[in-house]
């Protein structure tokens, strides 16, 4: 494969003031990406260059105004600079609207490259919602600004580390919303999601697990019905349509399942549910799998971390894993290595 047909990634920076620039540099200065894909960084290029200089980077940021102009390959960081970040105002850590407001201008920008064709997949960097909400910006996080845009309904998280996939019923809801949200019809809808998604990517019968919500499964009703009424129903309807759909099973246990190769998906009841198990299976190059968009995205598995932002000490194994997984996933490679 040549460089030219290697797929395009659109790679957002994420918030200027958090963590996301260093991961970005630092992940892409690993050679063997470039060999995967030809990654595109949206951001802006000063701040770029700053996150190299405090992370040790060496490598070269070769701005483009437009993507024709970019080279790729592995001797420099090619980056589509908008230049929208105030070098008077910005700091790192700081908390700012201006920052929020540049960050989705990233994540724009990066979606009209995949819907023209230009790039095939995007992978993010941490926004921070605090701070796109000082901009005016309504959604919560990525999935809900990609559900809206896209206007798709079906959307979900995947969370990923090694075998572990935990695809979340719900995520940015209260404990007490969550519950609620726990119905025979949402939950067939994240297993048939889920089992659509894996055959486009080139899994035939993805095995799909769901995981009970309640203390040992509810013990037949005695420590709570969600169980009998809402998930064996939708395992049973799911079945029926020829999915390869399991449970419900405890979820204390599920999850072991899984990483020991039973299951290649595990419906997860709430956020904490799915990322509590991602994160202690391996939360260093864990990372987030968008399911029901149209597009390919991926993403880093933690936050703008305001607190070491600037101090070139950021992890970018979770970085480099969301490029190498979306890279994967444009050529068809990623599930067949189970």
């Amino acid at each position: 494969m040549t460089t030219k047909t290697l797929p395009l990634l659109a790679i957002t920076m994420g918030d200027p003031a958090g963590v996301g620039p260093e991961v970005t540099v630092k992940a892409l200065a690993e050679p063997d990406l470039h060999q995967i894909c030809r990654p595109l960084v949206i951001g802006d290029t000063r701040v770029l260059r700053a996150a190299a200089q405090v992370s040790g980077v060496e490598r070269p940021i070769h701005a483009v105004s437009d993507v024709e102009e970019a080279a790729f390959g592995p001797e420099a960081i090619e980056a589509l600079d908008l230049a929208n970040v105030d070098p008077a105002a910005w700091r790192w850590g700081q908390l700012s609207a201006d920052c929020g407001r540049a960050a989705m201008e990233y994540i724009h920008r990066a979606m009209a490259l995949t819907d023209c064709g230009v790039a095939v997949a995007i992978v993010t960097a941490p926004i921070n919602k605090e701070a796109t909400s000082l901009a005016g910006y309504k959604e919560l996080g990525h999935m809900e600004l990609f559900g809206r845009v896209y206007q798709a309904t079906n959307q979900a998280t995947m969370l990923v580390s090694g075998r572990l996939r935990c695809v979340h019923l719900s995520t940015h809801y209260s404990l007490r919303q969550a519950l609620d949200r726990i119905t025979n019809e949402r939950v067939l809808q994240r297993i048939v999601t889920t089992h659509e998604d894996f055959r486009r990517w080139g899994m035939e019968r993805p095995r799909i697990a769901v995981s009970g919500v309640n203390p040992h499964n509810g013990e037949g009703g005695l420590l709570g019905t969600e169980e009998q009424e809402q998930l064996a129903p939708a395992v049973r309807a799911a079945r029926e349509r020829g999915i390869e759909a399991f449970g419900p099973y405890p979820a204390d246990s599920v999850y072991v399942r899984a990483i020991r190769g039973e299951f290649d998906a595990v419906i997860a009841m709430f956020h904490d549910q799915g990322h509590i198990p991602v994160k202690v299976h391996g939360f260093e190059e864990s990372v987030s799998v968008a399911l029901g968009l149209p597009i390919v995205r991926t993403s880093v598995d933690h936050g703008t971390a305001f607190d070491i932002a600037g101090k070139g000490i950021a992890d970018a194994r979770s970085m480099a894993e969301a490029i190498r997984v979306a890279a994967q996933l444009c050529a068809g490679t990623w599930l067949k290595e189970d």
